[in-house]
């Protein structure tokens, strides 16, 4: 034992260890690596973090500017076979796989998680990966930790992380990944899919609202996301304050910077379609939000005029959105009430994942979602 390192800094040196060992938690078609990028954000934000619309039905004299530059943290995967530009095509296993070379995923986490989400540190989990899984399928991907969570700058004010940050740093990532190359020998992408996962498709949906058809992003896929209107906010048990639930590791920081002691609510009801592994790995790599995750969540009820494709994923077993209701049992009309604040969208889909809970990707019926995402990334790339 090392009595000088924190838990905060062991968990760190854990995360770098993992990724400085061999391709970052990847199949044998998949070369990962590990990247820290600076993001400038300019943004106005309302002073009142509870703000159900995170600033953007606010006047002047409720915003305050934020203007500062953060690091941040991502994970970049490519398939070792698509070496040259444009579309690759070979054959395993007598199926044609396509690689995009010119397109890249960036993923965006939900509420205290991190880029593991997309990929969990550990090779028993590899099942839940889906940066492997879409690596496998000749697609790159980029996932990253947002500013305040995981090894990306943790700003002293948590009232500093808010919806408006984030959506910048998405955006502004995907410009990033569009005219410079991200590491040595990558060259930059032609279109970039943002997938997001609940607090993470909030994320992208804000940037959408205030970007419209300026938007870099190619096309959106939003998990784990439906409408939200204000007074109806998704529950989440457990919630406290971060520096209350693990003092060791985040005593010092801000009372506003937030976590969870109950993640049931993010998996199926039924014991039996997860790991029982899975809630204890999930519960040890858990993260932080803030007070503004919340009731800013009601953005998911503004109409976005972005004028790429969108779908929206969500597992019939969401404890959130859909059990316990019939909100996902008619897909259609759910489509068409979904579709309402997306007018301009060239395209327009909601699909309800069988079995899968809010976090699909930690069940065990996570490879279906993948296949689901990887066929729409397919789709919005031939549009």
């Amino acid at each position: 034992m090392l009595p000088f390192l924190t838990q905060t800094k062991i968990y760190a040196l854990a995360l770098l260890i993992h990724l400085s060992s061999s391709p970052v938690a990847s199949g044998q078609a998949c070369g990962c690596s590990s990247t820290i990028l600076p993001v400038h954000v300019d943004v106005l934000l309302p002073k009142d973090p509870t703000d159900p619309f995170g600033g953007l039905k606010s006047n002047a004299s409720s915003l305050r500017r934020l203007n500062e530059t953060y690091d941040i943290f991502g994970v970049f995967c490519q398939p070792k076979t698509a070496q040259s530009t444009g579309q690759l095509k070979f054959c395993s296993g007598g199926v044609v796989l396509n690689f995009f070379v010119d397109v890249v995923q960036l993923l965006v986490h939900g509420f205290t998680y991190t880029y593991q989400y997309w990929s969990p540190a550990t090779e028993e989990f590899r099942n839940q990966s889906y940066t492997d899984f879409a690596c496998d399928r000749g697609l790159s991907s980029f996932a990253i930790d947002l500013v305040g969570v995981g090894l990306s700058s943790r700003p002293a004010n948590a009232s500093d992380v808010q919806y408006a940050t984030h959506s910048t740093v998405a955006s502004q990532l995907a410009r990033h990944l569009k005219t410079t190359s991200i590491l040595p020998g990558v060259q930059p992408f032609k279109k970039v899919i943002g997938i997001g996962h609940s607090a993470g498709s909030a994320t992208l949906i804000f940037g959408a609202i205030t970007e419209a058809d300026q938007s870099p992003f190619d096309g959106l896929i939003l998990t784990g996301n439906l409408i939200i209107e204000p007074g109806t906010l998704l529950t989440i048990p457990g919630v406290t304050s971060a520096r209350d639930d693990t003092p060791l590791r985040w005593g010092a920081l801000d009372p506003d910077y937030t976590t969870t002691n109950n993640r049931s609510i993010f998996y199926p009801t039924d014991p039996t379609s997860f790991s029982p592994r899975m809630p204890i790995f999930d519960a040890f790599t858990k993260d932080v939000g803030t007070v503004a995750t919340f009731p800013q969540l009601s953005v998911s009820s503004l109409t976005a005029n972005y004028t790429g494709p969108v779908a929206k994923v969500v597992g019939s077993e969401d404890q959130g959105f859909c059990t316990g209701t019939d909100r996902c049992d008619d897909v259609a009309a759910l489509t068409a009430t979904e579709r309402v604040l997306w007018p301009e969208a060239k395209s327009f889909q909601v699909i309800v994942a069988p079995g899968s809970g809010h976090c699909m990707n930690l069940d065990f019926l996570a490879n279906g979602p993948f296949s689901t995402f990887v066929d729409l990334v397919n789709q919005f790339v031939a549009l």
